[in-house]
């Protein structure tokens, strides 16, 4: 539905329903699209998608990471970094290389910004 140009107000559908995340996005040079890690506020499984929700089974086949902060925030910290290069990064590498028939101790190259967590001692 189409509202008419110049009205002052224009209905939304779901507008009651505002959901905020953090999505992780990460494309190798080659252009693959790696599977995303969306990260919501809250701590258990009630801040997440529903299973019943279109193309959740999808997501989860493509290895798409659904995860709670475990805070008050949506924002990525130490903790969901980790799991990213754990369940993403890093077997995005190992395949990638077995697929080359490189050695497992090729190294890789993962460019990153100057996110406070990116240059924490920690990381």
């Amino acid at each position: 539905m189409w509202s008419p140009t110049g009205v002052k107000q224009v209905a939304v559908v779901g507008i009651d329903e505002k959901w905020a995340f953090t999505m992780m996005v990460s494309i190798a040079t080659n252009g693959t699209l790696l599977p995303f890690q969306a990260i919501y506020m809250g701590s258990t499984k009630q801040s997440l998608p529903t299973p019943k929700a279109t193309n959740y089974d999808d997501l989860l086949k493509a290895s798409f990471k659904l995860e709670t902060s475990g805070m008050k925030t949506y924002w990525s910290n130490q903790e969901k970094m980790k799991t990213f290069i754990n369940d993403i990064l890093a077997p995005y590498f190992d395949k990638k290389k077995l697929d080359l028939k490189l050695p497992p101790s090729q190294k890789s190259l993962w460019q990153i910004d100057v996110w406070s967590v990116h240059h924490s001692k920690e990381f």
